[in-house]
């Protein structure tokens, strides 16, 4: 074991790291697979996989005796406005994989680093950056190259119209949490946020679920748990080891994982302009993680 001076990360605690975080990105990718073996709705899926996330998120930190709530009532209500933005994003993300293919959903969806360096300033009233406006630039391209046609009908033009819709809703949540929530530990926010979002969905799901077989339903327990509570934890813990521009950078590989898992189990092979159009979203988003300045994360 290779010790750093000053009581910096050790070696072994960096393999850690990156243990945790290729592991959490793994089954990030492996979420979009349920989008397809799944016989639920988008909506049905987002709500029952956040019932089984919230049970187990929540009942992990009280039984480790941590804190369950939040310092004031206008902390909840705006973790409830989060709630709506997430849930409104897990939805139209399994809906753009469901209308098109996985890998199409998750590369729109991986717009979602350029729509949030452009929304940045207008919220920060700061100028746009050149470099920015180039990473722009880059996205639409590869969105450009993916979407053979404007017609809603085409199934690929459709998922790539949900996939950064729902990149949108994620960009303005991701920028609202880390502006008023960074104090808190992101397992008790994601608790919290998937029992909102299961709050809000349940109302609206349909009563399919009752009549699927043991097998889907052995699915659906492995989405809330193994696929949705699990990574959002090996993320959480990555980032106590590495810096959040590496964990940045190598979450870009998330839609490899996705689209190489889709292959896998669901045969599905992307022609050659969707990885045209990919490579440069993934490239633009690199670009844009790059540049950001690394920052200190509680463990």
């Amino acid at each position: 074991m290779y010790f750093l001076k000053n009581n910096e990360i050790t070696m072994s605690d960096q393999y850690k790291g990156l243990f945790s975080l290729h592991g959490g990105l793994l089954l990030f990718g492996g979420t979009a697979i349920f989008s397809r073996t799944l016989d639920l709705s988008a909506l049905d899926i987002t709500a029952w996989r956040c019932v089984v996330a919230a049970a187990l998120l929540l009942g992990w930190l009280g039984l480790r005796k941590k804190t369950l709530v939040f310092n004031s009532t206008a902390h909840w209500l705006g973790l409830i406005a989060l709630s709506v933005l997430m849930g409104l994003h897990w939805v139209t993300y399994f809906h753009s994989m469901q209308v098109s293919s996985v890998t199409t959903g998750m590369l729109a969806l991986f717009t979602y680093p350029v729509i949030t360096v452009l929304l940045e300033p207008v919220l920060d009233h700061t100028r746009l950056q050149f470099r920015d406006l180039l990473a722009a630039i880059l996205v639409v391209s590869g969105v450009v190259l993916m979407t053979p046609t404007l017609d809603p009908d085409n199934p690929v033009a459709a998922g790539v119209f949900w996939g950064i819709f729902s990149a949108a809703l994620f960009s303005v949540r991701n920028i609202l949490q880390r502006r008023y929530f960074s104090t808190y530990s992101p397992v008790l926010i994601m608790g919290w946020q998937t029992f909102f979002v299961a709050v809000m969905l349940l109302p609206f799901a349909s009563h399919q679920l009752f009549s699927l077989p043991s097998e889907q339903w052995f699915q659906l327990l492995l989405l809330g748990t193994v696929f949705t509570a699990a990574p959002h934890t090996l993320l959480a813990n990555s980032l106590r080891y590495l810096k959040a521009t590496s964990v940045g950078l190598i979450s870009c590989l998330q839609p490899v994982y996705g689209t190489l898992l889709a292959a896998i189990l669901l045969s599905e092979h992307p022609d050659f302009m969707t990885i045209a159009g990919g490579l440069l979203i993934i490239a633009a988003a690199a670009n844009e993680t790059l540049k950001k300045q690394p920052t200190q994360l509680k463990p």
